[in-house]
C-alpha cells in the first residue's frame, strides 16, 4: 500500500490510517448530494475515494487565545475529518474519553485514533475516519496554546 509522499502531511498516524486507506480501498456506498468542501490535496495523497467527504477543522491561535473552526461538527458514518494546523503553534487533539458513551469511546480506541500525537507545525493535519463509527458525540478538547478548547463531532447515521 502506498505511503503519502507528501512532506506537509505530518501527522497522520499508522493505525488510524491503515484503516483509512483499507476502508477507502473496499468501501463503497451511495454517492451523496452537496457535502462539505473537499481537500482534493488530501484525497489525493491517502487515496479517499470522490464519494467519501472529507470535514475539516481549523486550528490556530492569537495571543493568549486558541481557535477551533468550528468548533462542533456533524458528520456521518464513513466521513473524515482532518483538523489543519493554520499557525505555527503546537495543538493537541485529546479525546475526552470519559465524557463520552461507551460505544464511541470503544470506536476510538479499537480503531487506535483515541490518543493522536501533537501537532507541532504548520499546516500538519491529523486525519480520523468515522467508517463504522457508532453514532454519537465524539468530545475532544484541544491544548496548546492558551485556555484549552474544547469542541465535538457529532456521528449520525447515514
Amino acid at each position: 500500500m502506498p505511503q503519502p509522499t507528501d512532506t506537509r502531511l505530518r501527522r497522520v498516524h499508522g493505525p488510524a490510517l491503515l484503516l483509512a486507506l483499507i476502508l477507502v480501498s473496499v468501501g463503497g456506498g451511495c454517492e451523496r448530494a452537496g457535502g462539505p468542501p473537499s481537500d482534493p490535496e488530501l484525497r489525493e495523497s491517502l487515496g479517499i475515494a470522490d464519494h467519501i467527504p472529507i470535514h475539516q477543522v481549523t486550528l490556530s491561535g492569537r495571543g493568549d487565545h486558541s481557535r477551533v473552526f468550528p468548533a462542533h461538527l456533524q458528520v456521518e458514518q464513513g466521513d473524515v475529518v482532518q483538523f489543519r494546523v493554520m499557525d505555527w503553534r503546537v495543538h493537541r487533539v485529546r479525546f475526552s474519553m470519559d465524557e463520552m458513551e461507551p460505544d464511541p469511546s470503544e470506536f476510538l480506541r479499537t480503531t487506535g485514533q483515541a490518543s493522536p500525537a501533537p501537532l507541532t507545525e504548520l499546516d500538519a493535519r491529523l486525519v480520523l475516519t468515522f467508517e463504522g463509527a457508532p453514532p454519537g458525540e465524539y468530545r475532544f478538547v484541544v491544548e496548546g496554546f492558551g485556555d484549552p478548547v474544547e469542541g465535538s463531532i457529532r456521528v449520525r447515521d447515514p
